[in-house]
């Protein structure tokens, strides 16, 4: 990517996520679609800048064998800090509120059987 392809995308991201926050400071109103918004400027931001190529870069592409192995260990580790933060909550929310969310609970067992399951899946697609 040129230079000024990413200084436009920068700009338009920090716009964009300046509105964002200022929008849910001034109105004092927090929404999902705010939280959501801000979630998806900053996968953008972290895709862009991990995926994104010049003509004299020679990063991974998401396609060849190192982009498939670095995808791969990521996600493995963002599933178990994911699940830690799941347990992390429910204490959490035990501690505040003097009882458990049952939603959160079941989260956390969901996420909790789903590396499993998936494995197996996976294991018999190669017998």
């Amino acid at each position: 990517m040129s230079k000024k392809k990413t200084v436009l995308f920068l700009v338009t991201l920090v716009i964009l996520a300046s509105l964002t926050v200022i929008s849910m400071i001034i109105e004092n109103n927090v929404t999902f679609f705010s939280i959501v918004q801000l979630a998806i400027l900053l996968i953008m931001f972290f895709s862009y800048f991990t995926w994104a190529r010049t003509t004299e870069d020679e990063r991974p592409v998401p396609d060849d064998e190192l982009g498939k192995k670095i995808r791969t260990e990521s996600g493995l580790i963002s599933y178990k800090i994911l699940t830690v933060l799941i347990f992390g909550f429910i204490c959490l929310d035990q501690w505040i509120h003097e009882s458990a969310n049952l939603l959160l609970i079941v989260l956390f067992a969901i996420a909790l059987v789903t590396l499993p399951i998936i494995e197996f899946m996976k294991a018999r697609s190669y017998r």
